[in-house]
Parts: C-alpha cells; sequence; structure tokens
C-alpha cells in the first residue's frame, strides 16, 4: 500500500489499538454466561459443581441443542454481512453468542467473504483510488483496504456493543407493511436495543463506522484527508448500513417467494 504518513499513522495506531482492546473485551465476556436479573457467572465446567460428578445422558443431550441455537442466533447474512434477531422474540446475545457473532461476522462466514470482497469489486469498477490502478495489483490493494476496514470496524462494533450492552445484530421489525418497515430499516441505522429490549442510539454502531472509515483513510493515498474524506467515507459506511438493513429486514419474504416456486 502506498505510504502512510506520521499523523495518519498515529490515528490508524490508535483505532487499531481501541479496535484490539475491544475485542478482548468482548472475548472475555464469551467466558461469561448470563445469570437471574442479567448479571453475569463465570461459565461452569462439564462436571457437577455440587457434586464433581459427570453429568448424565440426559444432560449430555442438550449441548447438540445449545451449539445449533447458538448458530441460529449468530448466523450472518449472506448478502449483508450482518445478523438478524426480531422483535416479536427478542433475546439479547450471550457473552460466548457475541463472541462467535463477531469472528462469524468478521473472518468465518460467506457474509464476512462478500462483505470484503463486493465492495473492493465496486472500488475496483469505481477505480477509488486511482492511484492504485487496475487490474490484479489494483484490486488485490483495495481487497486488502476493505479487510482491514472490516476488522477495525467490527471489532470496535462489538467490543464496544457488549461493553455498554448494545444489540449488534440488526433488530427485523414486528410491524406490517413495507413502508413500516423501510422505515425501520432506516431508524435502525441510528438507533438499536439493549439487553432489556429498549431502543437506544445505536452508539457503537456509529462510532464503528467512523472508526473504520477514519482508520481506512490512514493507508490511502497522502491526498485523502481525515476530517474531509474520512467523514465522506463514514458517511457511507451509513449509507450500506441502510441497505444492509433492508436486506436483512426482508430476506425472509423474499425467501417465502422463492419457496411457492
Amino acid at each position: 500500500m502506498a505510504y502512510v504518513q506520521r499523523p495518519k499513522r498515529r490515528i490508524v495506531g490508535l483505532l487499531s489499538g481501541l479496535a484490539l482492546l475491544l475485542t478482548l473485551s468482548a472475548a472475555a465476556a464469551g467466558q461469561y454466561v448470563p445469570v437471574h436479573g442479567g448479571d453475569f457467572a463465570p461459565r461452569p465446567t462439564n462436571l457437577d459443581q455440587d457434586s464433581g460428578a459427570p453429568p448424565s445422558p440426559a444432560d449430555q443431550s442438550a449441548p447438540d441443542a445449545s451449539v445449533a441455537d447458538d448458530r441460529a442466533r449468530t448466523s450472518v447474512n449472506f448478502a449483508s454481512g450482518k445478523g438478524t434477531v426480531s422483535e416479536d422474540d427478542y433475546r439479547p446475545l450471550t457473552g460466548r453468542e457475541r463472541w462467535q457473532y463477531y469472528v462469524r461476522a468478521t473472518y468465518w462466514s460467506p457474509g464476512a467473504v462478500f462483505g470484503t470482497a463486493g465492495p473492493a469489486i465496486g472500488a475496483q469498477i469505481g477505480n477509488s483510488p486511482p492511484e492504485w490502478g487496475g487490474g490484479l495489483k489494483g484490486y488485490a490493494q483495495r481487497l486488502a483496504s476493505e479487510f482491514g476496514n472490516n476488522i477495525i470496524t467490527n471489532s470496535i462494533q462489538s467490543g464496544l456493543a457488549a461493553l455498554i450492552k448494545h444489540e449488534p445484530r440488526y433488530v427485523r421489525s414486528a410491524k406490517k407493511g413495507f413502508l413500516k418497515r423501510a422505515g425501520h430499516a432506516l431508524a435502525f441505522v441510528f438507533v438499536t436495543y439493549n439487553d432489556d429490549g429498549k431502543v437506544r442510539p445505536a452508539i457503537a454502531n456509529l462510532v464503528a463506522d467512523y472508526g473504520g472509515a477514519f482508520a481506512q483513510i490512514a493507508w490511502y493515498p497522502s491526498r485523502y484527508t481525515v476530517r474531509g474524506d474520512g467523514v465522506r467515507l463514514g458517511n457511507i459506511a451509513l449509507g450500506f448500513n441502510l441497505i444492509a438493513n433492508l436486506i436483512n429486514e426482508f430476506t425472509p419474504d423474499i425467501k417465502r417467494v422463492f419457496k411457492r416456486k
């Protein structure tokens, strides 16, 4: 990539450090599970805590259902790169599920791959930045740029959301009608649920979108600035979030249409 000037290096260093700190916080949260009242307690072992005896055969079958539930609750939409939960049966993620969701949304799912390769293809078609040129070399730079942006953005979003107990997934509307649901998707660019199912400003999402954009400018050609181009890229990220929300909102409807055929 192009040479990164010292002020830009400081910015990306600070943001990368913040992303790492928040990611480690999310990982630590994964070692705990909610107990009564919403507090967290250490995850139990396979031995009965009172007797030290191994679990019964009936208890051993429970993890299979738990694993399947974890996968469903932490799955990532291929087209949007985001997970979804419905207002109808909202249940917050546990610490372990938050960590699983972060890994799948950032590294290990078709949605994570498409969420990186898709924008890189768009930037390649638009020749942005033009200094990176075309061909395989230009696309490799854009792909690496989007991958770095995705890691920093998701690390900030998932880690900060875990710390302030906000929902990292998109919350699908329980309302009927296209306009109401589309309006819900627009609103949830700027708001989200907390762990109590109450609507709150989407602080983690907004900080992550602009933080990832500012970090991305650090490895862009030197003519790009954080104050101008970083804010512009952050605004574009909000637009992509709206598209992702609309995809997640109407994916069940699209699936039903194809099932009828």
